[in-house]
């Protein structure tokens, strides 16, 4: 399990985000399937696509925003949302489901005072989940920060935790 959560590369607090956004649909703008492609980077270099960012894509590309807003809510992988500092993708397939994933969910609801689909108030964790993550024979699996991670144990977990607790966001 990775030690430290990851960090987005860029930040739409910075005054240039939106010149980063036009250099990057810019260079994808006669690609069959632009607009996937744009988000994928946009994720990838800010952790989420803000609204704002997403209105920029539809005039670059010369679509509505909803027809952006409606590629961007169809794949999973995309954020609207900043995420949490720490994100537990909990794996909802049947080898999970009945070798462990319960109590997993179950330490991590408590711990951190929250349920799936939900973040802490300081955006520090989140539990989210997910259908099978397609390691069937590594069970109870989770994504954590985007990494897979099989045969988590409740201990792991708590150390997991600990560590990212005691880290300053």
């Amino acid at each position: 399990m990775s030690a430290q959560p990851r960090v987005a590369k860029l930040s739409y607090d910075r005054p240039d985000w939106s010149d980063h956004v036009r250099e990057t649909v810019a260079e994808l703008a006669n690609v069959d399937g632009a607009v996937i492609m744009a988000l994928q980077r946009l994720m990838d270099d800010f952790g989420y696509i803000s609204e704002p960012a997403l209105v920029l894509v539809s005039e670059l590309l010369h679509l509505t925003p909803p027809q952006v807003f409606a590629v961007a809510t169809f794949y999973h992988e995309f954020r609207l949302q900043k995420p949490a500092d720490t994100v537990f993708m909990l794996c909802r397939g049947p080898a999970c489901r009945v070798d462990g994933m319960v109590a997993v969910r179950k330490l991590l609801e408590r711990r951190l005072g929250i349920t799936v689909g939900e973040r802490t108030a300081d955006n520090r964790f989140a539990i989210e989940s997910s259908g099978c993550l397609g390691i069937c024979p590594h069970p109870p699996a989770m994504l954590i920060d985007g990494e897979l991670a099989g045969r988590v144990t409740t201990e792991q977990l708590e150390r997991l935790i600990a560590e990212r607790s005691a880290t300053s966001p």
